[in-house]
């Protein structure tokens, strides 16, 4: 008997080989001819919309990276901002100083994504759980200082690299086949497409062997490395494959932006990739996407209220309390038993669960 079929055998009842059901799959093709149909009538009514639908896409394509290491392999990453921010601003300089074509800036994007991951993954994996997690923050605030201070112009000598807290401005639009995608509709198509194509590149990935292992590690990484697997390398592999994506959503964000600034490392981002992740249901892929939607929704609808912040926490709270896995718990929830009676039943049941908790 292979070690694959080992993993199988005693791991097929706690991972989730089959991560996108039917039903899924099928609502997920709906939205996709949606957001498709979106961008002309979005045009017509105000372009606003078509920006903070641009927006969303670029954030879920980054919550989608922390879901397939998080949601996967099980590992708590509090730097994939590290990430997100080196590929900003690999695509701001390659922009700026070479040449603006999304075929060559993209990818360089995708390679320095993966490279600082890759770093960062080899260092830390050897710890576990909440060391890991806090050594991931430890890297991407230090990425934050040397770009803050601009250490690379003073190793290099010359004014500006990262131009400190300032940060690199006017950051032209990307040109794909000679055309410019600077106009929103041009941008919010770009997006869509590589979000499809990483959603599905992900979804294969979490189904193929490779992926079965990483839900098997997540489960019991003891087990996984008695049987014979070398455990760290799957990790580091995991996470060099995150850190691409969150690259690529970063070298996305900064044409979208026109701006890369140090903002971009911050840990309060990768803290609101987890909040993202968390509250759309980690471990499903599609539930971060719908989770970030909500995130950049509610930030942008309630950024207009004094003190919004305050709002967007008492909505986090409640979300947290009455669907602890998140938007993908409450859709397989309806999805199982729709009757209003079991709904309310489990709400009741969700409050009595916090009471104990936290007055206990």
């Amino acid at each position: 008997m292979s070690v694959k079929d080992i993993v199988g055998r005693h791991f097929s009842a706690h991972a989730e080989t089959d991560v996108l059901s039917g039903r899924v799959r099928l609502g997920l093709f709906v939205a996709g001819v949606v957001a498709v149909l979106f961008a002309p009538v979005a045009q017509m009514i105000h372009p606003f919309w078509m920006d903070l639908v641009t927006h969303m896409f670029i954030f879920a394509l980054f919550a989608l990276s922390l879901d397939f290491v998080f949601g996967y392999a099980g590992l708590l990453s509090f730097g994939h901002a590290a990430m997100f921010g080196a590929g900003g601003y690999a695509a701001a300089l390659l922009i700026q100083n070479v040449t603006s074509s999304a075929l060559l800036v993209l990818p360089a994007a995708v390679i320095i994504g993966a490279i600082v991951a890759a770093i960062i993954g080899w260092l830390s994996v050897s710890a576990r759980g909440i060391y890991f997690a806090m050594l991931t923050l430890a890297f991407a605030q230090l990425f934050y200082t040397i770009a803050f201070n601009d250490i690379p112009a003073m190793l290099l000598g010359v004014d500006a690299v990262t131009n400190g807290d300032n940060g690199l401005v006017g950051i032209t639009s990307l040109t794909l086949f000679g055309m410019d995608t600077g106009s929103l509709m041009s941008y919010y198509y770009l997006a869509l497409v590589i979000l499809a194509g990483m959603l599905a590149l992900v979804t294969r990935l979490a189904n193929s062997p490779f992926g079965r292992v990483l839900q098997a590690i997540r489960e019991n990484e003891d087990r996984v490395a008695f049987i014979g697997y070398n455990v760290d390398r799957y990790k580091i592999v995991a996470f060099t494959i995150s850190g691409a994506m969150a690259g690529l959503a970063g070298g996305l964000w900064v044409p979208f932006n026109s701006t890369a600034t140090t903002s971009m490392l911050h840990w309060t981002t990768s803290g609101e990739l987890i909040v993202m992740t968390l509250l759309g249901g980690m471990g499903t892929l599609w539930g971060p996407i719908a989770g970030a939607f909500l995130v950049v929704f509610l930030e942008d609808s309630l950024s207009a209220i004094g003190n919004w912040e305050i709002y967007l926490g008492i909505v986090y709270i409640v979300i947290v309390i009455f669907a602890p896995r998140g938007l993908a718990g409450i859709f397989q929830t309806v999805r199982s038993n729709p009757h209003p009676k079991v709904l309310l039943s489990r709400v009741r049941s969700a409050l009595v669960t916090y009471r104990e908790k936290v007055f206990s």
